[in-house]
């Protein structure tokens, strides 16, 4: 009796792309708050204002975002792919309490906790994006491309646009504004996250 060869499963189970805007979102505010406490000419109007020295806003500023995050990027990347929403959600919340933190900061003190809050979400954010882009059925170079790329000129951009803002209006405008965009990273993962779970699930 002659048996059909069966198919081998495929993994349908990956993430669709449009998952990845949410996080997405937010890993971009991420990487522009990473270096916008700097001006493009290498001064600070955040060091200035609030009379830190080179040294001390590095290791509060910089160091310990960059710290921060490393820390929190394995548990998104670890979690992300299966709970994207779960991870994004705490994440973000975190970022728009350092940021706020960091706004309306009244001395250098507090600032590395602001620092450091918003540089856990930020890693967990950028971790789960990595995740669910890893997991993407098709697209998943092209993918990888647009968000190194746009990666990138988050970097390159915060310190020219953060440094004309501050010029203009002060630090704090920039992370008051830059709460916003998190706000509404915020608010459209969340919706995602909700039309995610609506969707019926095909056996």
């Amino acid at each position: 009796m002659h048996v059909p060869p069966q198919r081998e499963s495929l993994p349908t189970d990956g993430p669709p792309w449009w998952l990845v805007i949410g996080p997405g979102f937010a890993a971009l505010i991420g990487l522009f708050l990473l270096t916008v406490i700097y001006r493009f000419d290498g001064e600070s109007p955040l060091g200035i204002d609030l009379g830190m020295s080179s040294q001390s806003l590095l290791l509060n500023g910089l160091v310990a975002y960059v710290v921060a995050a490393a820390i929190a990027f394995p548990a998104g990347l670890v979690l992300g792919a299966r709970f994207p929403t779960s991870v994004t959600m705490p994440a973000l919340a975190l970022m728009f309490l350092g940021v706020l933190l960091v706004a309306f900061v009244p001395g250098s003190g507090l600032l590395l906790v602001g620092r450091v809050l918003t540089g856990l979400g930020a890693g967990a954010v950028l971790g789960v994006t990595v995740a669910l882009i890893r997991r993407l059925r098709t697209g998943r170079g092209a993918a990888t491309g647009v968000a190194a790329g746009l990666g990138v000129l988050a970097l390159v951009a915060a310190p020219v646009l953060g440094g004309l803002l501050s010029e203009a209006t002060g630090f704090r405008v920039v992370f008051v504004v830059a709460a916003l965009f998190v706000l509404v990273a915020l608010v459209v993962a969340g919706v995602i996250g909700i039309v995610t779970l609506a969707k019926p699930k095909h056996a």
